[in-house]
């Protein structure tokens, strides 16, 4: 495992040297919110001490060098998942992302959008509201191994108009083949939408090789600021969309009578926007591209196959994810007769941060693993074998004890 220098990396993060409840902090909520390097945090101290303007409106030096910087926080993005600049547009998150296609798409009543049991209420909840106008839509099976029905997007209802997918569920940890998707999807005339907030973060993502038309992920949880994520939304079909929010600089010209829009990105892009989340976005991107996503991707796929490795040996502890054995760094658990709340409760009392309850999934958690809520470890490239050891190591005082 030594494709990245972790203990190194670590040192860049000044929040891994928290203390919490008396114990160092383990941090294991990456899927929630990764955390960020000091040269993403002292970045946006430096935006808006030298950098602070509100870009493209103004001609004056701060504003042209906000412009720029905008600018170049774009390409970077772009070149990131082999997109081109314009075709990246910038929102709040992947929720923003995904809501903003579910408005800007033309849907006509009978049409159908295909979702899955897999996706988080993000990429579920804009295509249930579609049936307000008469939209059908269909929710894609998954086996018992939690992988998705293959068959079913090879036979796609008729008059399909979009199949909206999650590249990796965050709470079993499944990663779809959405390349293959993607493909029998355009072959019967559908668009697509891939949920990349899983992914992107973990592992290369080129969105020509996948083909998809769109692709949502946000910035928190690769190393970037809160509140600034990406919607790609390939050029070919942006002639056929129209804006969700309009306002200042997605107009070319207006007057009572008439308007002429923006192309995109500027199009989706009204308002002043968060400048020095794209900037500080940027520089993640940045700090990402130093590591390597390949080496990022096979660091996290050992250390998630050890912690699978170590869970074998305890006991009275169910585990919900991992079943494909493709190891994408997430952990969903519940210890037998005990709530995932009180799980969590007392790992934080040992400095390890976990997640429980339904993971915006409830669906998935609910409907189709028939729980009440589920433990979720989720690892990153900063998490190492010693805290792996020490989550284990807790883990089971807490199952011998409180399991049954």
């Amino acid at each position: 495992m030594n494709y990245i220098e972790t203990e190194k990396i670590r040192e860049d993060f000044p929040i891994l040297n928290k203390m919490v409840n008396g114990n160092p902090l383990i941090y294991l909520d990456n899927a929630a919110t990764s955390q960020r390097p000091r040269q993403v945090i002292e970045g946006i101290k430096y935006f808006y001490e030298n950098l602070n303007a509100n870009p493209i409106r103004s001609i004056h030096y701060l504003a042209e060098q906000a412009t720029l910087e905008y600018a170049k926080a774009r390409e970077k993005i772009a070149n990131f998942i082999g997109a081109l600049p314009e075709e990246i547009v910038f929102v709040r998150n992947a929720t923003e992302a995904i809501n903003l296609v579910s408005f800007v798409l033309p849907f006509k009543e009978g049409e159908h959008v295909s979702t899955s049991y897999l996706e988080h209420h993000s990429n579920l909840l804009p295509w249930l509201r579609l049936r307000e106008k008469g939209v059908v839509v269909d929710i894609a099976g998954i086996d018992e191994n939690y992988d998705i029905d293959m068959d079913y997007y090879k036979h796609l209802p008729t008059n399909t108009k979009l199949v909206a997918l999650t590249h990796v569920s965050n709470v079993t940890g499944t990663t779809n083949d959405v390349k293959e998707v993607t493909r029998l999807a355009h072959e019967q005339g559908a668009l697509v939408l891939i949920d990349a907030a899983q992914s992107i973060p973990h592992m290369p993502f080129d969105v020509k090789d996948i083909n998809a038309d769109f692709v949502a992920f946000s910035g928190h949880k690769m190393l970037g600021p809160f509140g600034i994520g990406v919607l790609y939304i390939n050029k070919n079909i942006e002639e056929n969309l129209k804006p969700f929010l309009t306002g200042g600089e997605m107009i070319k010209d207006v007057n009572i009578n008439k308007i002429v829009y923006e192309d995109a990105p500027n199009l989706f892009e009204a308002g002043t926007q968060n400048i020095e989340g794209a900037y500080g976005l940027g520089l993640a991107v940045d700090y990402l591209n130093r590591i390597g996503m390949q080496n990022i991707q096979k660091y996290e796929e050992e250390l998630t196959k050890y912690l699978y490795e170590k869970a074998e040996e305890l006991r009275n502890v169910e585990v919900y994810s991992g079943k494909s054995k493709k190891f994408s760094g997430v952990f969903s658990f519940n210890v037998k007769g005990f709530h995932s709340h009180d799980t969590a409760y007392f790992l934080d009392r040992k400095g390890i941060a976990v997640r429980s309850g339904f993971h915006c999934a409830q669906p998935l958690v609910e409907d189709r693993l028939k729980l009440d809520g589920a433990v979720r470890a989720s690892i990153y490239f900063y998490n190492t074998k010693e805290e792996i050891d020490k989550f284990m190591e807790e883990l089971n005082n807490i199952a011998v004890k409180y399991g049954r």
